[in-house]
């Protein structure tokens, strides 16, 4: 072929295709950028931009490319590898170039061909994904819904963990310590931490509990971190008016740092629903609590994978009263759920080992491509 006469692919060009994130180079990606360099320095990297994030900060890249310009395109075409946490370039992939998907955590809630397998846009959706070599896993159990949902086969899945959670087994309390200052967080204090899933109205909602209840139970002894999904949305009132939600005494903003997996190292409690934050905090084993005040509504949109009760480690929760309630009771949580949490994590988090970054880089230099 003329393409692979005149554009070689290059063996020692990567290119990182993180869309998903923030800052372009978060998720699971930056853990195996920073593992890749140091194991091979000579090989050079290229992250894929938006237009709109053009002043990004990518500290680990060699070049940025601008997504959909002809340099973009040219990289695609010349990487040998090819990562990211949640879709591909669309293009088709060439004899030789290795696809790497870490994706963005483990599902609860249905996805794509999941939903209705018969869904043009799904399947349009899915159909990159087709040109997967790797596609990463934190455990069996997780792997029969991700083939459904992007119409994955068994010799694509692999149960590595999730590069990003490496940091979970991995981190010094200087690291926790220098976090919580950055984040103007009290060091005599602990902290709540309420991370809500994705829904459709993403980009403004409401918060779904009474703050200041919250803060007349527990100023005292906690505060809390709130970050919206991807820490990308607006909080507004009922009337859809912005609000401001952070006092940085009892309340402060975590939407605008950019890993969320940072922020379980120093929270002692996480509130949640349905995001796949259940699975990559119960690593931790510390307490969490769901909140799922809106579940009927959410499971006839939505459709859930698993059974919500025989699944959740810990209390559901579906109002502040209960919310308040279930925080009180926290030092009991072990009593309560120890030995179910423990079967939880045993389960979902089977192949999460600290190492994840390490396994995808082994078997991405051992396939042909």
């Amino acid at each position: 072929m003329l393409l692979d006469t005149f554009l070689k692919i290059d063996k020692n060009l990567v290119l990182f295709f993180d869309l998903f994130s923030k800052n372009n180079n978060g998720d699971s990606i930056r853990p195996i950028a920073e593992l890749l360099r140091k194991k091979h320095p000579e090989m050079k990297f290229v992250f894929c931009t938006s237009k709109k994030n053009l002043n990004s900060k990518i500290d680990l890249a060699d070049e940025i490319v601008i997504e959909k310009t002809l340099k973009y395109y040219y990289t695609c075409l010349r990487a040998k590898y090819i990562i990211s946490p949640m879709g591909f370039p669309k293009i088709k992939k060439r004899k030789g170039q290795v696809f790497v998907q870490t994706w963005h955590g483990s599902p609860l809630k249905k996805l794509y061909l999941s939903k209705d397998k018969e869904n043009q846009s799904y399947k349009k959706y899915a159909k990159p994904f087709e040109q997967t070599d790797i596609f990463c896993s934190q455990a069996n159990i997780h792997n029969k819904n991700l083939k459904e949902a992007l119409n994955l086969k068994d010799e694509q899945i692999f149960n590595t963990g999730l590069p990003r959670n490496d940091i979970l087994f991995n981190y010094s309390e200087e690291f926790k310590t220098e976090l919580k200052k950055k984040l103007n967080l009290p060091l005599d204090k602990k902290t709540i931490f309420y991370c809500p899933t994705w829904r459709r109205a993403d980009r403004k909602a409401m918060l779904p509990f009474d703050l200041s209840l919250i803060k007349k139970n527990f100023e005292n002894e906690y505060v809390i971190l709130i970050r919206s999904h991807v820490g990308k949305h607006k909080w507004v009132d009922e009337n859809d008016n912005p609000v401001e939600l952070f006092d940085n005494k009892f309340s402060f903003d975590g939407g605008q740092y950019p890993e969320a997996t940072h922020l379980y190292l120093i929270s002692d409690i996480l509130i949640t629903d349905y995001s796949s934050a259940i699975f990559d905090f119960a690593i931790t084993q510390k307490p969490m609590i769901l909140y799922a005040y809106d579940r009927k509504e959410y499971e006839k949109e939505f459709g859930l994978y698993f059974n919500y009760e025989k699944l959740a480690p810990c209390d559901i929760c579906k109002n502040s009263i209960s919310l308040v309630e279930s925080i009180k009771d926290i030092e009991n949580f072990y009593k309560k759920y120890g030995e179910k949490y423990k079967q939880f994590k045993n389960l979902y988090l089977e192949a999460e080992k600290g190492n994840a970054s390490e396994k995808v880089i082994d078997i991405m230099f051992n396939i042909k491509g």
